[in-house]
C-alpha cells in the first residue's frame, strides 16, 4: 500500500512540475481573441479576418475578374511599365505597391485556361477563386470595398 501512494505522489509531483500549476490551480479559460502574425505580407489585407459568407455573393463577377487579372498578370512579355499600367486596373488598392515590385520576365510562362472556380468563403466584399493554368491552379483572392464597387485583387497564389 505504501508503494501505490508513493507511485501517486510521484505521479502527481510529476504532472505539477511538467504543466507549472498545483493541484489547485485551473488552466485559464481559452479566449476568442485573434492571434496576430509576426510574418510581413507584401500582399495587402489579406491576413485580416475573413468575412461570413453571405447567401448570394457575386461568384460570377469574382471568377471573371480573377481570370481578366491573372491573364494581365502573366503577360511577361512586356516590359515592365506596359505590363504594370495593364495589371493596375485589375489590384485592389492595398496591393499595388506589393505588385509594382513584381518583375514581370521572372512569372513562369503560362496560359491561362476557363473553368474559374469561387469557393464557398465568398461573400460580397471577399473572394477566393481557383483560376486554371498551363502550371495548375492558381488562387486568387479579391476584395472589393462594398457589394456594388469593382473586384480587386489582392494576391495571386501560383499553383502548389
Amino acid at each position: 500500500m505504501t508503494i501505490r501512494i508513493r507511485t501517486a505522489a510521484i505521479f502527481l509531483a510529476a504532472a505539477v512540475v511538467l504543466t507549472g500549476c498545483t493541484p489547485a490551480e485551473s488552466a485559464p479559460a481559452p479566449t476568442s481573441t485573434p492571434v496576430e502574425s509576426d510574418h510581413d505580407h507584401p500582399h495587402g489585407d489579406h491576413d485580416e479576418l475573413v468575412p461570413a459568407p453571405t447567401a448570394s455573393p457575386d461568384h460570377a463577377g469574382a471568377a471573371s475578374a480573377a481570370t481578366d487579372a491573372l491573364r494581365a498578370f502573366v503577360s511577361r512579355d512586356l516590359n515592365y511599365t506596359a505590363w504594370f499600367e495593364q495589371l493596375k486596373p485589375f489590384l485592389h488598392e492595398s496591393a499595388v505597391t506589393a505588385y509594382e515590385t513584381v518583375n514581370p520576365s521572372r512569372i513562369p510562362a503560362m496560359k491561362v485556361l476557363d473553368g474559374a472556380e469561387t469557393t464557398e468563403t465568398s461573400t460580397d466584399t471577399y473572394a477566393v477563386v481557383y483560376v486554371p493554368t498551363s502550371l495548375g491552379d492558381y488562387t486568387i483572392e479579391l476584395r472589393r470595398d462594398d457589394a456594388a464597387g469593382s473586384w480587386g485583387v489582392t494576391r495571386f497564389q501560383p499553383p502548389a
